[in-house]
């Protein structure tokens, strides 16, 4: 008797093995697909960056375009990163580690961040923020199953678009494509704006005197509050990716009035474009 209930619990254990990564791979699956379908739409533009261009622009956006080596480049076409980190949802909530993939397009502005949150073998939280389409939207489940933020609606295509504008640093040459406008503050920054299927979002780029950002400081819809906020992603680190110095550390803070809110803190592991710069 004691064997046959043995035997009823081992296979009960091996079929819920076999759903826990059924639902994996169907989640997984389903956002492969909106990668494949970023990469489908997404066109090259060749036209080389000069010198010309960069100094017409003004002086802290000069320091860091000439800083970031993107004379004499292309724009790429396709950006891929991958990152490691943690992550929060209230000031008092737990971190969670968390280890993402991200794939960009520049012509048109997308992204896909797929992201899991490890606890022991398969990740406990998998999900994935999307700006795809001139639409935003993010989705994480529990054990791939049961959603724990869904989170869509018509603000969070400015929302993304803008989160979209901020991570450009890993690949400044498309700060300088034709659906960007940069406009001088002072010596120390300058404002960004990007302009894709009606919508735009603007931000500031703070320089340093060697021409690294250091900061980025914009308006943006923060669905944890349901509010426009002051939101900002300070830089403490960089590296060399694809012969380029970008940021390899940051973290991303919400600034309300009762103190500033730290809700992810990243650690960027490689960037890799779609083909190698000139």
């Amino acid at each position: 008797m004691l064997k046959l209930i043995g035997s009823f619990i081992g296979i009960a254990l091996l079929l819920a093995a076999l759903t826990l990564w059924w639902l994996y791979t169907l989640f997984g699956g389903a956002i492969d697909a909106e990668v494949s379908q970023l990469t489908a739409s997404a066109q090259p533009q060749p036209a080389i960056i000069t010198s010309a261009r960069i100094m017409s622009l003004p002086a802290p956006a000069q320091r860091y375009f000439t800083h970031a080596g993107v004379i004499g480049k292309t724009i790429p076409t396709l950006v891929r990163i991958t990152q490691s980190g943690r992550i929060r949802d209230s000031e008092d909530g737990g971190w969670m580690a968390l280890e993402a993939e991200q794939t960009y397009s520049t012509n048109p502005p997308a992204f896909v961040w797929k992201a899991g949150f490890p606890n022991t073998g398969l990740p406990f939280v998998m999900g994935r923020d999307v700006y795809l389409g001139g639409e935003g939207s993010i989705l994480m489940k529990m054990l791939a199953a049961f959603p724990v933020a869904d989170q869509r609606g018509p603000e969070m295509g400015p929302a993304g678009l803008m989160r979209y504008l901020n991570e450009m640093m890993w690949f400044p040459a498309a700060y300088l494509g034709a659906n960007v406008s940069i406009t001088g503050i002072d010596n120390q920054s300058f404002a960004v704006t990007i302009t894709d299927r009606g919508i735009s979002a603007t931000g500031t780029l703070f320089i340093d005197p060697a021409g690294r950002i250091t900061n980025f400081r914009a308006q943006r819809f923060n669905t944890g509050s349901g509010r426009i906020e002051t939101w900002e992603t300070p830089i403490m680190a960089y590296t060399m990716f694809e012969n380029l110095e970008l940021p390899a550390r940051g973290s991303a803070v919400w600034k309300q009035a009762g103190g500033d809110f730290t809700y992810i803190e990243l650690d960027i592991l490689d960037v890799a474009y779609d083909r190698p710069l000139n």
